[in-house]
């Protein structure tokens, strides 16, 4: 129990300035294996007069269990009452949000498998999500152990802002001081860290530049490069491609100027991105770069790099 007294305290002062009592330690645990809380197999052995707990099996924990059926029932409401919303205007968003939850949780007696949703499963850094989360909300700055593809780990100093998703990954964006003479904020893949650490005694910085959702609608991803301005870029799709991209718009800034009887000429107004240019790859045997010619060249050498690699 002094052990556990211990770990537990370095931790909740470390995190959260406080700490816990052995009559608190002890309740929960009692809480633990009662059947109303997670009937944890926790075994009490003795050695004279001190007590020990273990499980009685090495791998077992409280996060891989089940939800109870109270947990269930709890959702079931929130989602039952979260269904009223449906249809308003700007909550669009929880239409597939509250049909993922029942999918997922089995919450209706609606057969499962109906919808599936994409996910990757095997993304690694996943497991920082909530910790990250509550850094943000907390402002803590951080310490990241952080790996480039066949380089190093290294150490970096992050005061983080915000979580953002794109192509089934997550990152965070945060600000970097050694990075902050080349640019205001930094992206850092979740399944390029490590380990992660409070940083002690540094003040947190605040996020003072263009607001971030502002920034991130004016391009694709999640690229960053502060210093460039939006411009219009033309292309001209044929179909069936044109039917694509008129159906699954690249950019929320797209917009049709021309739509012919054999293609579609689209407008985008945006910060051009490796992102974006990746997307447009996808169409270019079936699309015409109009303009900026730049962009044109630009686009042009990637694909000569496809025939020099695949010829």
């Amino acid at each position: 129990m002094a052990d556990l007294v211990r770990i537990v305290n370095e931790d909740t002062f470390y995190y959260y300035g406080t700490s816990v009592s052995e009559r608190t330690i002890r309740k929960d645990i009692a809480y633990m294996m009662d059947s109303e809380g997670y009937s944890a197999p926790i075994i009490k052995g003795m050695d004279g007069h001190r007590a020990y707990y273990y499980y009685n099996t090495p791998d077992y924990s409280i996060m891989n269990l089940p939800m109870s059926q109270e947990e269930m029932n709890q959702l079931s409401d929130t989602v039952k009452m979260l269904s009223r919303f449906k249809g308003l205007p700007d909550c669009s968003w929880m239409e597939e949000v509250l049909v993922r939850f029942e999918d997922t949780f089995q919450l209706t007696e609606t057969p499962k498998g109906i919808v599936s949703f994409a996910q990757n499963p095997y993304l690694k850094g996943m497991k920082y999500f909530s910790l990250l989360f509550e850094y943000i909300v907390n402002k803590t700055v951080l310490h990241i152990t952080y790996h480039k593809y066949r380089k190093p780990s290294n150490i970096r100093e992050i005061h983080p802002y915000q979580l953002r998703q794109y192509n089934n990954r997550w990152f965070l964006i945060g600000y970097e001081p050694c990075m902050s003479d080349k640019l205001p904020v930094v992206t850092v893949p979740l399944d390029r860290i490590d380990f992660i650490e409070c940083a002690q005694d540094i003040i947190y910085q605040e996020y003072r530049g263009i607001d971030l959702d502002e920034y991130f609608n004016q391009v694709v991803g999640v690229s960053i490069n502060i210093g460039a301005k939006s411009e219009k870029i033309y292309i001209k799709a044929f179909y069936p491609a044109a039917a694509y991209i008129e159906s699954k718009p690249i950019h929320g800034s797209q917009k049709i100027l021309e739509n012919n009887d054999d293609s579609i000429i689209f407008e985008y107004n945006l910060i051009p991105n490796y992102e974006f240019e990746t997307i447009l790859l996808t169409y270019l045997d079936e699309c015409e770069i109009l303009k900026p010619i730049y962009f044109r060249q630009k686009m042009h050498k990637r694909a000569a790099k496809i025939l020099e690699f695949n010829l």
